[in-house]
């Protein structure tokens, strides 16, 4: 019996939110520090090398492309040897890959730096985090991860550390200091994950065994839902794929290019710009928890879809932005559907597809929706250079976002059972 059951067995506290925690603490500083601190880096870089929008837009790509290649993978281990593992490998990798972002000096060793961080990211990133947490929980599983991906939303506080530190120590040194920290800290918390309450002999929500429950270290019954092969063979299974793909196309593009966007287009400064880009994440933390607890209530399906439609609005209004003040009215509105989609994606799964084979069926879907995210942010760049404007590019991607919003809606009847 390790540490972790004893306190659970001596204490009232449900370890199920110790999980979150950890799990949500792992996200802000391995997968949220380059998700949104990627945006300090791009002016930096093209300061000292000069390469083109596009070329450094493409690495934030090729994160996704990498992300979405190792899924299935990821989604495979995760059902079948757990996520504490992956999540100790994970955070190795992406402190090895700071450090070797740091040393780089060409465009290749950028783009293989980047591949490192991207290998670690997916196997530390909200998926896993959400495969955990849907284990953990049954009647709250909305609650839940609407507070796990509290976790990425206030890791946009990470772009004004990394704005400071880079001003200060510039961008090379800053990679490593940060590369330190999630060293000292993530690797404590990967290892304190449990990936299943009845490894600790607890039942999910913390609620009592039922009598037919299997003892602890005993196995544990299957969980519910349809298989890998099930799913993929359901319209729904590449409606939602689809949906997702289309959200993270724009999502991504706005969050990668809105600094430039700002400094360019609205003639911010460096650090002003840095401000509202994590003034996005923590305004995200309202859609976030309130979309995930709202799939408690109400059809995931509308909530996903919402959330979906908020997004899509607030893409299209960004590429009509003219003046400072009507920021703080648009980008609260992306926000909000931006951080609603991040728990209700998981949500809708759960609920449409069950617990049996989530992690696969997770993997299979963001492999699918990463053609998406790796178009998003290269696409801006390259409308960008040929028309030296954001505007035309957040307004298709915007219309392309609103695709998404019937695909999910349009959900019927829920056959997981998870």
């Amino acid at each position: 019996m390790d540490i972790a059951t004893v306190i659970a067995a001596r204490t009232r506290f449900f370890y199920g939110w110790w999980v979150v925690f950890a799990t949500a603490g792992i996200i802000f500083l391995c997968g949220g520090t380059f998700f949104y601190g990627f945006g300090a880096l791009f002016n930096p870089i093209v300061q000292e090398f000069g390469w083109s929008h596009a070329a450094i837009s493409f690495a934030f790509s090729l994160r996704n492309e990498i992300g979405g290649v190792a899924a299935p993978v990821v989604g495979f281990l995760l059902d079948r040897i757990g996520a504490r593992r992956l999540l100790v490998a994970g955070v190795l990798l992406v402190v090895i890959g700071f450090v070797l972002l740091s040393r780089m000096n060409s465009l290749w060793s950028f783009y293989g730096s980047v591949l490192v961080i991207s290998a670690g990211m997916a196997a530390t990133g909200s998926p896993v985090a959400a495969t955990v947490v849907a284990h953990w929980f049954r009647r709250r599983r909305g609650r839940a991860l609407g507070m796990l991906t509290v976790g990425a939303g206030v890791s946009g506080i990470m772009v004004l550390v990394l704005e400071h530190l880079i001003s200060s120590f510039g961008w090379r040194s800053a990679l490593v200091l940060v590369g330190l920290v999630q060293l000292a800290v993530a690797l404590p918390l990967a290892l304190s994950v449990r990936d299943r309450p009845q490894e600790m002999g607890l039942q999910p929500d913390g609620d009592d065994a039922p009598p037919s429950a299997v003892p602890a270290g005993q196995g544990e019954t299957p969980a519910a839902g349809l298989t890998t092969a099930q799913a993929v063979r359901t319209p729904l299974f590449w409606r939602l794929s689809i949906a997702v793909a289309l959200a993270q196309m724009g999502a991504t593009a706005v969050i990668v290019h809105q600094i430039p966007f700002f400094t360019g287009g609205l003639g911010l400064s460096e650090s002003a710009a840095a401000a509202f880009l994590a003034a996005t994440t923590f305004v995200s933390l309202v859609g976030r928890v309130g979309f995930g607890s709202l799939t408690d209530y109400i059809g995931t399906r509308w909530v996903l879809g919402a959330a979906y439609g908020v997004q899509a609005l607030g893409i299209l209004l960004f590429a009509l932005l003219e003046e400072l003040w009507q920021v703080f009215l648009v980008l609260p509105l992306f926000a909000v559907g931006f951080g609603g989609g991040i728990p209700a994606r998981p949500a809708f799964q759960a609920q449409y597809f069950g617990l049996r084979s989530f992690g696969s069926i997770q993997g299979l879907v963001i492999t699918v929706a990463t053609l998406g995210a790796v178009a998003g942010p290269v696409l801006a760049g390259a409308m960008y250079d040929w028309g030296e404007s954001y505007r035309p590019a957040f307004l298709l991607l915007g219309a392309a976002n609103l695709v998404a919003v019937p695909l999910v809606a349009a959900a019927g009847r829920p056959q997981g059972g998870g």
